[in-house]
């Protein structure tokens, strides 16, 4: 304890020099300083105590006077008033001694003491004016000391409360101070979390493109392969042919779409009952709405002919230019539909011709496994890198906090005695 001894001091303080104290000994310090306040206070306010508890024996006693006391001879409606209001005045006052018990000499106690006491002394007087003027017409001797000394109390409790004020201040500075360095080490502890888990996450980052350089590495190595000349060509041809395909099937969409009211009309009347389709001609009906190139080629004119007599005759509800242009698209896709499938089977047929040559393809299989984890990898550094900002944004915040926080302990600290806190 030679820090405190020092800091202390034995002589006259020099106003002018600045002492230093490590952050880890200032709850030592607090606890030292703020005892020296506390017994301060303690003794200042058991003075003041002492002297409301003999004021409260003093009342009790000048209360049992009062109680004690025979009424004069008045008419027996006065007489009931008078005593009606010396009951209540007594019944206030026993509430009053009851709550002056003699606290433990802490702040706190000693805080509650004088708020509950006074809270109920100011609470009494106000109540008790009333019947301390009617006691007084039949008891003025009785009742004057007993107000005399309810006002004695009053006066010492507002001797205590001024002086738990001027000691206000200085006391909860010491709360404050204890606060902070609470928070403080709690931010500290907060930060070596972070830190732990940033490394951890950079590890981990550093390990996924460790791998994704690994990946690299073994295509490149696939690329140079015999078989991988043979893969290009084939997976080239294959992407062509998907694009082909793609075409396709969206050019004979787009023969249908000019259909979609007619075809939802259609569905309607076979889902009412009031037009029947047979089993083969329901199916085409939803292969048309979905995807129409796969439509058998064989059944598809008869199945656009009962769309075009229902067309024809109003089944259908369509106005007459809507129903011409219906009927007109109809016969277009009748005369183009079978050559489009032809030409769509055609391309089928060679995208599972070309996918059989690449599966006896060693090389296409590893290309794809890597390429995957490749992917993976990828992804799970765009994740890693997210959590990465996010844990940083928490470590500058909380870093700022910790600034903060050492401001305000090193002000608080110096609102007691000037000092510098050497910080870890």
């Amino acid at each position: 304890m030679k820090w405190l001894d020092k800091i202390i001091g034995t002589g006259k303080p020099d106003e002018h020099k600045t002492d230093t104290i490590a952050f880890g000994e200032l709850k030592a310090w607090v606890a030292h300083e703020s005892q020296a306040e506390l017994d301060e206070l303690s003794e200042a306010a058991s003075q003041i105590i002492a002297e409301i508890m003999g004021e409260k024996e003093q009342l009790v006693r000048d209360t049992k006077i009062l109680k004690a006391a025979e009424p004069s001879e008045e008419p027996s409606r006065i007489s009931k008033l008078v005593l009606a209001a010396r009951d209540s005045l007594l019944k206030q006052i026993t509430t009053l001694i009851d709550k002056i018990i003699a606290p433990d000499m802490n702040y706190a106690d000693i805080r509650n003491f004088y708020t509950s006491v006074n809270d109920y002394l100011n609470l009494t007087l106000e109540k008790s004016f009333k019947s301390h003027q009617r006691v007084k017409y039949m008891f003025p001797k009785e009742v004057g000391p007993v107000i005399a000394d309810v006002g004695s109390i009053k006066r010492s409790l507002d001797r205590l409360g001024n002086l738990l004020d001027e000691r206000k201040a200085e006391i909860e500075n010491f709360d404050d101070i204890l606060e902070n360095i609470r928070l403080i080490q709690e931010i500290e502890s907060d930060l070596i979390t972070y830190n732990s888990k940033i490394k951890s996450v950079s590890s981990k980052i550093d390990a996924a493109r460790h791998e994704i350089d690994d990946c690299t590495a073994r295509l490149d190595e696939l690329s140079e392969s015999e078989e991988w000349g043979s893969f290009v060509l084939l997976e080239r041809e294959l992407k062509q042919r998907d694009l082909e395909i793609a075409a396709l099937k969206n050019s004979v969409t787009e023969l249908f779409t000019p259909l979609g009211k007619a075809l939802n009309r259609m569905k309607k009347l076979s889902s009412s009952g009031r037009h029947t389709l047979s089993k083969k001609n329901e199916g085409l009906l939803d292969i048309c709405l979905k995807n129409p190139i796969l439509a058998d080629t064989t059944d598809i004119n008869g199945f656009l002919t009962e769309i075009m007599q229902l067309a024809e005759s109003g089944t259908l509800g369509l106005k007459d230019k809507k129903r011409d242009k219906i009927v007109d698209q109809i016969k277009h896709i009748m005369s183009s539909f079978a050559s489009k499938k032809e030409q769509y089977e055609a391309l089928d047929s060679q995208i599972r011709e070309i996918n059989h040559k690449v599966s006896y393809l060693t090389i296409a299989d590893a290309k794809a496994t890597l390429e995957k984890q490749h992917t993976e990898k990828t992804r799970n550094i765009v994740g890693f890198e997210k959590e990465l900002v996010s844990l940083n944004e928490e470590l500058n915040l909380r870093s700022g906090e910790l600034d903060k926080r050492k401001r305000e302990l090193s002000g608080a600290v110096n609102s007691v005695r000037r000092m510098d806190i050497l910080f870890d």
